[in-house]
């Protein structure tokens, strides 16, 4: 339950967070957000957590190596694709991965994911459906091609993650992750990107919340959690980012709110509630 609660507060602060990137993105470009974002959160974790780190370093951070750039190559793909497809029809893809963990599962394991989680995973889906708009009709494009890539590659570190934390330790693994995705990043900029100045001070309370909980926290806390959480489960939880992000917006930027994506709110919660409730419907069925 602990672990479950984890990942409810990133899909929180994740969803929060959509308040705040708005605003960054309009003053950095996206991998120097990426670069201020996770190389920081490096430094934070190792202040915090040194020894630890020291320890575990030399046996640890391949692993977290391995996810810094699965997370990367999701986070850039997801960015390049939005030239071409619009933010819902985005969203809408990239949030396919939750259907993408239960069957990689069960092809790759051999192991059924179950009924129960099959559907809750549809429900989610389902439920981005309604929230994304009408943006997700129309002909499949280049955009589209790396929104699903995007998609994959967080479906890949989900399950990396699963199987990483079996023999790692997290805290380890969290600050190779965040330093290696912070170097792709600054590399990725510096050969892609220009930007006006280094550090803009007039957005640094969205850049340090954005960096202290909803990164050093959350992705540090998604690695711990999902060491005792089913990757099937885990996705369906952390799916409630995007219902968390579209009530922030309302609230904070005024967005609208509309019966149709009331509907998608209830159908994502219902998923969660569905695949909380899975042990108790087993063992009753």
């Amino acid at each position: 339950m602990l672990a479950d609660l984890g990942l409810l507060y990133c899909a929180l602060f994740w969803g929060i967070s959509f308040v705040s990137m708005k605003i960054l993105v309009g003053v950095y470009p996206a991998s120097w957000i990426l670069f201020l974002r996770f190389f920081t959160a490096s430094i934070l974790v190792y202040v915090f957590f040194s020894r630890r780190i020291n320890k575990n370093i030399k046996h640890d951070f391949k692993a977290g190596l391995i996810l810094g750039i699965l997370l990367f190559i999701a986070i850039v793909t997801q960015t390049i694709g939005l030239n071409y497809i619009g933010g819902g029809r985005s969203a809408f893809i990239s949030a396919t991965y939750v259907l993408m963990v239960p069957f990689m599962v069960w092809a790759l394991r051999k192991i059924f994911p179950g009924f129960i989680t099959l559907i809750a995973a549809f429900m989610c889906v389902s439920g981005m459906y309604l929230l994304t708009g009408d943006e997700v009709s129309g002909t499949f494009n280049v955009g589209d091609f790396l929104t699903l890539i995007c998609a994959l590659m967080f479906a890949v570190q989900v399950l990396a993650i699963a199987r990483f934390t079996k023999g790692c330790d997290p805290i380890t693994l969290s600050f190779a992750e965040f330093f290696s995705l912070g170097i792709c990043a600054f590399l990725y900029s510096i050969a892609f990107e220009t930007r006006n100045n280094l550090i803009d001070f007039e957005s640094l309370p969205e850049l340090l919340f954005t960096i202290i909980l909803c990164t050093f926290g959350c992705y540090m806390i998604q690695i711990c959690a999902q060491k005792y959480v089913k990757p099937s489960r885990a996705v369906i939880i952390m799916s409630l980012e995007s219902v968390f992000g579209l009530i922030s917006s309302v609230i904070l930027l005024g967005e609208s709110f509309t019966l149709r994506t009331g509907l998608g709110c209830v159908l994502i919660f219902s998923a969660v509630l569905i695949a909380e409730l899975e042990p108790f419907i087993r063992k009753r069925g």
